[in-house]
């Protein structure tokens, strides 16, 4: 009669051979792993490669309204020098006081001639971290007389249209 011992030898435990499964199903799901990851990084990579022509074209684009709005800065000033120099005969404290902003927007104008879009907004962030209020202010009056202006424009362009038509 066979010992209970040779009966192990021909016989494997079943656990070795779950043991072989676990370990054959670990490999198989740290492979999957692997690959969802190398999938994931490969399609992260080609979203990034067809999203740099769209930013590249966005950039070019605000830098080319970037420069044009500079240029009207630039004729806003002048024009508020005009007003100056013809104030100044009457008026020289107020006279002053108008170059002084002329001057202003012909820094502002500098400003944006002289920096990129990116400098611009590297800026614009830094000024909001160190300075939220006066941010906040700027941002609120600049919205109010940009808001002035396209109503006077829109309201400009609609006259124009009226006398055209007459």
């Amino acid at each position: 009669m066979a010992s209970p011992s040779d009966m192990s030898d021909q016989f494997p435990s079943e656990g070795s051979g779950l043991d072989k499964e676990s370990s054959g199903l670990e490999r198989a799901k740290e492979q999957a792993k692997d690959q969802l990851s190398d999938l994931a990084q490969t399609a992260k990579q080609q979203a990034a490669a067809a999203a740099e022509p769209i930013k590249e074209n966005a950039r070019d684009i605000a830098e080319q309204q970037k420069q044009r709005h500079a240029g009207k800065i630039d004729n806003v000033a002048q024009a508020v020098h005009g007003a100056a120099d013809d104030l100044g005969q009457e008026m020289p404290q107020t006279a002053r006081y108008i170059h002084s902003g002329a001057e202003q927007l012909e820094r502002a104008s500098r400003l944006l001639r002289e920096n990129s879009v990116d400098d611009l907004v590297q800026m614009a962030n830094r000024l909001a971290h160190d300075r939220p209020l006066a941010f906040i202010g700027g941002s609120m009056i600049a919205g109010f007389a940009l808001g002035r202006f396209l109503r006077s424009s829109a309201s400009g362009a609609t006259g124009m249209r009226q006398e055209m038509q007459r």
